[in-house]
């Protein structure tokens, strides 16, 4: 009898888990609140239980002999697989209960960061609305957050008192916690760098820089393509210390990854980390630049497999010509989706994988990412060609028959940033002062 993988939730890569498992001879199960799902329709069976319901998938997985619980690219879904594995007595990602907290929590992130002297952004944690005396202190510009929600929620950039005060308010009304973060204002371009991990030891094996459309909000990014732009700089200054921040962290097995910004001073600091797919989730088509199948990794990860130390690759180093992206599909305007035309077109196209979580008769809010695009490209120039045809056959169209997604066209700042050969300055950053103290 071949064993059972249950995927919690219908999010952004589980479809390439279900795929992956299945390729893999494994009984594949999904389990959402969702009728159907285009990661249930790959999957050998569904459940209909939602992925917070852990004492009934706690009984099911116990009846039904499941070997193994993965998710995707979901914070919820990562806090509820740790919990469902601890009640069910299944491999867990990680025994360590602070990596989902860190995984989690900014200010926890950051006060590892400065325990290992990983470069971060100044700032201070507040629980309270901050007094007069702190924002005296304060040097803006300054970023506001809070310190567990994803995708820029509940984010705000502050240039004087008064918008600091709303933006305080704003994030701890969206937020499960009761203290922010606020950060001086970084000002560059922005990086994902994606790892895997066994016991404890991490593998850089992708680094994408984060693009989007002229026009649009700086931090909305529609374009994620794989590149050495930058990776040198970041191999020197920052690879290591992310590795010691996993490390103390309790990041053991599976995925891990972090966004990490440029700023003007030309240094990278560490913006945030999590503990599981990141939300391009250009695992599966990656396989093809570096031969390395990390979709099978994460799913033996999940299983408890154990792999050895020389099966870990090397880190990520400068050069190829072979690339990946990942077209976020943001929206521009709030509505009810009435026909996704092109599909045939994309499912035609041997270099294209479509993630789609949302289809007909979905409502979605403007800004929202109604899905993928994800491309391989032989070079930067195959990509931008798949690029401008997806462009071409593909949209998402509301009820007046007008395309709904924001499309990515800045082909030549594409072209110009994959074959830079970039300077970093010297000499490296050197040991950071200290930061104010949490107020938490």
């Amino acid at each position: 009898m071949c064993k059972k993988l249950l995927i919690l939730g219908s999010d952004y890569g589980t479809r390439e888990i279900a795929i992956e498992a299945t390729r893999m001879g494994l009984h594949v199960i999904t389990s959402d609140n969702t009728m159907s799902s285009p990661t249930k329709e790959a999957s050998t069976e569904a459940w209909n239980i939602s992925t917070a319901d852990i004492d009934t998938l706690a009984r099911k997985c116990i009846e039904e002999d499941i070997a193994g619980v993965t998710f995707g690219a979901s914070d919820f879904n990562m806090t509820m697989c740790a919990q469902l594995c601890a009640r069910a007595g299944l491999p867990q990602y990680s025994s360590d209960a602070r990596a989902i907290e860190v995984a989690r929590d900014k200010a926890k992130f950051r006060e590892l960061c400065l325990k290992v002297d990983a470069p971060i952004a100044e700032g201070v944690t507040f629980s309270t609305q901050p007094t007069s005396q702190e924002i005296e202190n304060i040097q803006f510009p300054v970023v506001i957050k809070p310190v567990d929600k994803s995708a820029n929620r509940g984010m705000s950039y502050c240039s004087n008192s008064r918008e600091l005060l709303a933006a305080f308010e704003k994030a701890q009304s969206i937020s499960d916690k009761d203290y922010v973060v606020c950060e001086r204002q970084l000002h560059g371009e922005e990086w994902v760098a994606n790892y895997i991990l066994e016991d404890g030891e991490a593998r850089l094996i992708y680094f994408g820089k984060e693009y989007h459309q002229p026009g649009q909000n700086a931090n909305m990014y529609s374009f994620i393509c794989t590149t050495s732009n930058g990776l040198e700089q970041y191999l020197a200054e920052v690879n290591d210390k992310v590795k010691l921040v996993f490390k103390e962290a309790g990041f053991c097995n599976g995925i891990a990854w972090v966004e990490t910004m440029r700023d003007k001073d030309g240094h990278f600091y560490l913006i945030e980390p999590a503990y599981r797919f990141s939300s391009e989730t250009l695992y599966a088509l990656h396989e093809r630049v570096d031969g390395f199948n990390s979709v099978r990794w994460y799913i033996e990860s999940a299983l408890g497999v154990k792999h050895s130390a020389k099966s870990l690759p090397p880190d990520l180093v400068p050069g190829g010509k072979s690339c990946v992206g990942s077209y976020h599909l943001f929206t521009s305007d709030a509505c009810e989706i009435a026909s996704i035309e092109g599909l045939d077109v994309l499912s035609s196209m041997g270099n294209v994988f479509v993630d789609l979580p949302k289809g007909v008769g979905s409502k979605v809010a403007k800004g929202l990412n109604a899905g993928l695009v994800k491309i391989y490209g032989n070079n930067i120039e195959d990509l931008i060609g798949t690029l401008k045809r997806v462009n071409e056959v593909f949209s998402i169209k509301d009820a007046r028959g007008q395309n709904i997604f924001i499309r990515f066209t800045d082909y030549d700042k594409l072209k110009t940033d994959f074959s830079a050969n970039e300077l970093y300055p010297q000499p490296l950053r050197t040991a950071q002062g200290k930061l104010p103290n949490p107020r938490v």
